[in-house]
């Protein structure tokens, strides 16, 4: 018994890359959106996954997403740029891109700049504090970016309230933030920051808070407040404190349209 539990120890640490799907639905969503595939890469921290991100790329490709999101702290103040241009140049091949920062890209020493360089090459929607509009077969949805300097603060006068004539998704970094986030109407908010809680406990979920609070209430998953869903992913990149029974991930958001 003593040697299952501690094979069962080792074998958490192990933290493989996965495809994470959720399928949500949505009264509100326009009819040409219906099947319309998102897919989030969240906290990256320029981790390599084999040979220039081929792995990782081929992944996302198979998904056949419609659009591409990352949501903060594709690089960081530890590693060099190099792998978070592979990513871009591959994404980018595969559908648009948006991107919002974390906290890490704000750290002394992350090569943020650079890597805004290289969004501006490959054709980066970089949003930061706005909001644009996706079309497809004559009807749209709106996509916000509030960008994580400064946080929530004044977001009023950031992004604003969600419009309620459309169907609205929001990209921001830090998923603790979603209570606060929810008042503003967003149909859909996707985030990461949090690592899933890096220690997993198996029918507890997320141990350790980005803040090292105990036991975070947004850790993982799907969670619901108001009229707004969240997807809170746990990303692919590490942390201070190794991952445990927490595998990294891609998410595959598809939507449908809510039968009347």
């Amino acid at each position: 018994m003593l040697l299952l539990i501690i094979a069962f120890i080792l074998i958490a640490f192990a933290s493989p890359l996965r495809m994470v799907k959720y399928n949500l639905t949505y009264s509100n969503l326009p009819e040409a959106f219906d099947g319309y595939k998102i897919l989030q890469i969240t906290d990256f921290h320029c981790k390599e996954f084999g040979y220039q991100e081929e792995p990782l790329i081929n992944m996302v490709k198979k998904a056949k997403p419609d659009i591409i999101v990352l949501t903060g702290d594709i690089v960081d103040e530890k590693h060099p740029i190099d792998n978070a241009v592979y990513l871009l140049e591959g994404l980018t091949k595969i559908a648009p891109v948006y991107y919002v920062t974390g906290n890490h890209e704000f750290v002394e020493g992350a090569p943020y700049q650079d890597f805004r360089y290289y969004c501006d090459k490959y054709g980066v929607e970089q949003l930061v504090n706005e909001t644009t509009e996706i079309k497809k077969d004559g009807e749209k949805i709106l996509i916000s970016g509030l960008d994580f300097v400064s946080s929530t603060y004044n977001m009023k006068d950031k992004v604003g309230y969600a419009d309620a004539s459309y169907f609205n998704l929001l990209l921001y970094h830090d998923s603790s933030k979603f209570e606060f986030l929810s008042e503003y109407g967003y149909d859909l908010v996707l985030s990461g920051h949090g690592h899933g809680g890096l220690i997993r406990l198996p029918f507890l979920g997320g141990l350790i808070g980005t803040d090292y609070s105990l036991f975070p209430k947004y850790d993982y998953g799907e969670f619901h407040e108001k009229n707004s869903t969240m997807i809170a992913s746990s990303g692919l990149g590490d942390a201070r404190i190794p991952r445990w029974n927490n595998p990294r991930e891609c998410v595959l958001i598809k939507l449908h349209k809510a039968d009347n």
